[in-house]
């Protein structure tokens, strides 16, 4: 007796239709109505992904969408095998690969062919937040942030802007934002929300300050592309004063930094290393691509303690290298008094940590 499958999706599931069957392969899936299997939902590509037959083994495979397809959680760039009890995700809508034994005789043998693909509630973590983060991005549900950057005698310097999520769903802080975009490759369409929404809160509290912002590193593989959203943001705000802070570990190149710091020198942005020493201090292209401003890692400021210890030595030795190539050098996650205190004694230019402030929304702080 010939077999049949079908897509089946679950009760919860009122946008998609109860029934979907899959008769023959290869079995293409998408909004588009060319599709075998049209899905008409928010998140699903056009032409998303395509069912096929190889050897008696069912491959799954991602045509270019714009929010993933995944198998058993991992997303997938190429083609791969799916086996009956795999979880397969097309962006957020959840399906689950099942051996239909509905029709036919059960002691015949099973194939590819003798499969379903069924539609059951998503499950309790990873696909509820991956749902919740799309909806995050579509609808821009981000808060800007900001904290206070100091001078070593306490005046106000400037702040640094920052990005925190805005959906219920999502409370647990930038760096859970950050791990599920990594899982669905789009960190840098989150940077990019946090940065204009920073820069539209920025502009709308007239802050006057310096302004630094981030970028995420994945942003710093293309910098043609990361430079022109820059000169489009700029556009829209002109009378920012802007400091781009740009991580050590992507100053690799000394020509395409000389090229980066001339066109952010054009846009009126000023340039800072970020988390300097954290990993390998480029000393060299520090030398040739100099920053106007370097901000030292929090992990050369925490515990620093004693005027004994090491730690402060290489501060100390360092701070003293940048001072004398004009570069002002700023103190990140000062959280006591006595890191403060030393860190003026070793000559520091800015401080920047909990000990003076912590991130609040925009507006929402003490001039």
């Amino acid at each position: 007796m010939r077999k049949r499958y079908f897509l089946e999706s679950s009760s919860g599931q009122n946008l998609l239709p109860r029934r979907l069957n899959l008769k023959s392969f290869p079995a293409t899936v998408g909004r588009h109505p060319d599709c075998t299997l049209q899905l008409n939902v928010d998140r699903v590509s056009r032409l998303h992904a395509r069912f096929s037959e190889q050897e008696d083994a069912l491959v799954l495979e991602d045509l270019g969408s714009t929010n993933g397809t995944f198998i058993n959680h991992e997303r997938i760039e190429a083609p791969m095998p799916v086996k009956v009890g795999d979880v397969i995700h097309l962006a957020d809508h959840e399906f689950r690969l099942m051996r239909d034994r509905s029709f036919g005789s059960e002691d015949q043998p099973t194939s590819s062919a003798d499969t379903v693909i069924g539609m059951r509630a998503l499950p309790r973590e990873f696909p509820l937040q991956m749902a919740a983060f799309f909806d995050l991005l579509e609808n821009s549900k981000v808060k800007p942030f900001c904290q206070k950057i100091f001078h070593s005698d306490g005046r106000l310097f400037g702040f640094e802007l920052l990005g925190r999520s805005g959906h219920d769903e999502l409370q647990d802080g930038p760096d859970q934002l950050f791990a599920i975009a990594a899982a669905l490759n789009s960190e840098i369409r989150l940077s990019r929300l946090f940065r204009r929404k920073a820069f539209e809160a920025a502009a709308a509290a007239q802050l006057k300050q310096p302004l630094f912002f981030n970028n995420h590193p994945a942003e710093c593989e293309d910098f043609d592309n990361l430079l022109s959203e820059l000169s489009t943001l700029r556009d829209r705000f002109p009378r920012l004063n802007l400091v781009f802070e740009m991580h050590e570990g992507a100053v690799t190149d000394k020509e395409t930094m000389v090229s980066v710091r001339r066109d952010l020198g054009r846009m009126d942005i000023r340039l800072a290393y970020d988390d300097f020493g954290a990993g390998q201090a480029r000393l060299l292209e520090l030398i040739e691509v100099p920053p106007d401003i370097l901000k030292f890692d929090i992990s050369l400021i925490r515990d620093l303690d004693d005027r004994d210890s090491p730690k402060y030595q290489l501060l100390m030795t360092l701070n003293d290298l940048i001072s004398t190539m004009g570069i002002k050098t700023l103190a990140e996650g000062v959280e006591s008094e006595l890191a403060a205190g030393l860190c003026r004694e070793i000559g520091i230019d800015f401080f920047q940590g909990f000990h003076f402030d912590c991130p609040k929304h925009i507006g929402q702080f003490d001039e």
